[in-house]
């Protein structure tokens, strides 16, 4: 049976003002973000170009070394987020079995929703013209909650296999970047899978939340530039209550971070983000984790 989730806060950002994601006549009222809204994604700069990417050597399925470690842990201090390039954390099995069981849990959803009757009220049978601010439908569960159109957040696969073993569960790479970051033992609380469905309109620019906590999202499988991708503002991260205090923040534009199979995009909780449109025909799926 489908179960209803607790409401999760999150917080929307446009111009300086602060909209709870309850408001979703306000949040989403954007006016196309003032301006603000990154373009399509350019593309995947050559390895070393990108200050904000480390290059992962080795082979998939390779641990990280020292350096890459503590390279990777600077840009995140620095950045409020990091692209591990080239290599992954994961091998090619691995990865097939993640994008499988990812989409069979997606379909026992979508089994579940039509069984009950409501399968014409799900975020992945909604037009591009019904995404809109009149046409959002309440879509709030256990396993699948939706906080933008288009798009279901899946956050409770970490018990399901392949993501309740190594290297899926508690990877000791990520743990270690995040001990470097935060300077304590960390663990991590969540492994699930956001989807992002033809049509779905742009989330708006959030952060997670301002918890000592990292996100890592890794692409099981290759998509088109246009498919969707996050876009982060680097330095964002210190725009915070706690962060303020610390050291100014500096106002960069968005960065897009399409991601190659494999490929991991790692960033703060308090980082500020937001997901693009899909304007293809695929049901784009990427894991993301939460460690802190």
């Amino acid at each position: 049976m489908l179960l209803r989730a607790l409401h999760v806060d999150r917080t929307l950002f446009s111009a300086g003002t602060c909209f709870r994601h309850s408001d979703l006549r306000l949040a989403l009222t954007f006016k196309r973000w003032l301006h603000e809204r990154p373009q399509k994604s350019p593309g995947v700069l050559e390895h070393g170009r990108e200050a904000w990417s480390i290059l992962v050597e080795g082979g998939a399925g390779r641990r990280m070394g020292d350096d890459a470690l503590r390279s990777a842990s600077k840009v995140l201090c620095d950045t409020g987020f990091v692209i591990l390039r080239g290599g992954s954390l994961y091998t090619a099995a691995e990865l097939a079995e993640a994008q499988a069981s990812a989409e069979a849990a997606l379909a026992r959803t979508k089994d579940k929703c039509a069984s009950v009757g409501l399968a014409h009220r799900t975020p992945w049978a909604r037009q591009r013209s019904q995404h809109t601010l009149g046409g959002l439908v309440e879509f709030e569960f256990a396993e699948a909650i939706s906080y933008s159109a288009g798009r279901v957040d899946m956050p409770r696969l970490i018990h399901e296999p392949p993501f309740d073993a190594p290297p899926w569960h508690s990877h000791p790479d990520i743990l270690q970047l995040c001990h470097n970051v935060f300077g304590t033992a960390c663990e991590q609380s969540i492994l699930g899978a956001m989807w992002s469905f033809p049509g779905a309109c742009e989330t708006g620019w959030h952060r997670d939340g301002e918890a000592p906590m990292l996100v890592v999202v890794t692409a099981t499988s290759d998509y088109p530039s246009d498919v969707g991708w996050i876009h982060v503002r680097p330095h964002s991260h210190l725009n915070t209550r706690a962060g303020a205090l610390q050291r100014r923040p500096r106002n960069s534009p968005p960065i897009p971070a399409p991601l190659h199979k494999g490929e991991s995009l790692i960033f703060m909780y308090s980082c500020v983000h937001a997901g693009m449109a899909n304007f293809t025909c695929l049901e784009r799926c990427l894991l993301y984790a939460v460690y802190g």
